[in-house]
């Protein structure tokens, strides 16, 4: 078999399935090893740190999630009664809504970057101003995107094949999974503008590294937070995470149950496909950016 034999079956298995949660116990190939049946009983010799890195890898669990958890369970402040110690992050995720607010801090502060590089943007589509440094930084900048969207999209394939999830059998799960893969797609293509527009050398190298921090913000914060409280990951795992077959059938009964969700998970098919789409072609859209940018800019 050949690699491209395996992208295309890849490819396809894509297109048709389910955008939410792939099927992990299916072939690529007729001649790839059997996947293993999700055995419950094999998963519970994961250590703590290993169920807090599941929880961290799942792009379904995400702010919206976590601050849900809040609401439901983490008020009742059950963790730090065991561990007989007062976190703030724990306290205030409850009263203030921390999650959330890490939400609006990164569309706020993405937002602000956009609206200032449209506004004072007035050199067109290929000004070819730029001195030769800065065209020799474009030319760098795109073809370390053009690296990075591979593994980028790698990204995307480890993270959802896994033998524990995040179950998608809500809004919130479908709305954290989205803004996961979204953001992430938005900050990599809107940062190959901002670059290509910034006329000031070091901006176009300090606004790289601001903006991958913009999109790691909320990962970050969920880092931080279990690094204090390992036990609220762990909780999460034993008792809101399921394997894939148990997935399916919570999906297949909420969307029995529910003309509204099985409405959403329509509407939301087109959305999730078209960025499984940028994705693939991420790696285009930086090639063409490394002539494009260095000679138009």
């Amino acid at each position: 078999m050949t690699s491209v034999e395996f992208l295309q079956a890849h490819l396809r298995n894509t297109i048709e399935g389910s955008p939410f949660a792939p099927n992990i116990e299916k072939k690529v190939l007729p001649e790839c090893q059997t996947p293993s049946q999700n055995n419950p009983g094999s998963m519970e010799t994961l250590t703590d740190e290993e169920k807090t890195d599941e929880v961290l890898s799942d792009p379904k669990f995400g702010m919206f999630n976590l601050w849900l958890y809040h609401l439901s369970k983490g008020h009742k402040n059950t963790i730090l009664k065991r561990k007989n110690a007062v976190y703030c992050s724990h306290i205030f995720s409850s009263l203030f809504a921390l999650p959330v607010l890490v939400f609006i801090t990164q569309w706020l502060m993405y937002i602000s970057v956009v609206s200032h590089q449209v506004r004072t943007y007035e050199d067109g589509f290929c000004p070819q101003q730029a001195t030769m440094e800065e065209k020799l930084m474009m030319a760098g900048v795109s073809i370390l995107y053009f690296i990075k969207s591979f593994f980028l999209y790698d990204g995307i394939v480890d993270r959802t094949r896994r033998k524990k999830m995040m179950p998608s059998d809500s809004y919130v799960v479908m709305l954290d999974t989205l803004q996961e893969f979204g953001f992430n797609l938005t900050v990599y293509l809107t940062n190959l503008w901002v670059i290509f527009a910034e006329k000031d050398f070091l901006n176009m190298f300090f606004n790289t590294l601001a903006m991958e921090f913009l999109m790691e913000m909320d990962n970050e914060f969920e880092k931080a937070y279990f690094s204090y409280l390992p036990g609220v990951a762990v909780d999460i795992y034993d008792n809101l995470f399921v394997t894939y077959r148990e997935h399916s059938i919570m999906v297949q009964q909420r969307k029995a149950k529910s003309f509204a969700f099985r409405c959403c998970r329509r509407i939301m098919w087109i959305p999730f496909k078209l960025l499984i789409f940028l994705f693939m072609i991420l790696p285009i859209l930086c090639f063409v950016f490394i002539f494009y940018g260095s000679i138009c800019k």
